[in-house]
């Protein structure tokens, strides 16, 4: 094709639009190359994201089943000593999840049940350990449940009633 400007005749070559063209070509090949790799890592960011969202929530179930036995202990503190060397574990334990508590039981053994119960059904694989000295009313209440990190510790609640 000639263009003509002026009295200068310019030429120009169909070789030079084709190179141009695979340039472009090779251009949009990279910018979709990187827009995959940012959508793989913002994929594998959501799965990271909702696996700890999942973790908290354990910790949290945790963290309430404890302070809900501590105040089980606490509203029913003349009978304390019944709650102590307390071992849950899902081992050991059936999950209800229409748990009723039995009439012609004490309260405390009601809220050792209900409670163990809410452990297992409540945490993967949970154990739980209640320990009441008498003599100082210190209680101490651990945790531990199947999670994601082993090396993540288990709750541990201490109070002293």
């Amino acid at each position: 094709m000639n263009v003509k400007i002026s009295n200068y005749c310019v030429a120009t070559s169909s070789r030079t639009s084709s190179r141009q063209s695979g340039i472009a070509l090779i251009e949009v090949l990279v910018a979709v190359l990187i827009l995959a790799i940012g959508l793989l890592g913002m994929a594998s960011m959501q799965g990271l994201s909702s696996q700890m969202t999942n973790a908290a929530e354990q910790r949290t179930q945790a963290v309430l089943l404890s302070s809900d036995i501590m105040d089980r202990i606490r509203s029913n503190r003349n009978n304390r000593a019944q709650y102590d060397d307390l071992e849950v574990s899902f081992q050991d334990t059936q999950c209800v999840p229409d748990y009723q508590p039995n009439n012609g039981q004490s309260v405390s053994e009601n809220d050792i049940e209900e409670w163990a119960n809410l452990v297992v059904c409540l945490l993967p694989e949970g154990t739980a350990v209640v320990d009441v000295d008498n003599v100082t009313g210190e209680v101490d209440v651990t945790i531990d449940w199947e999670k994601r990190d082993p090396d993540d510790a288990p709750v541990n609640l201490r109070t002293v009633i």
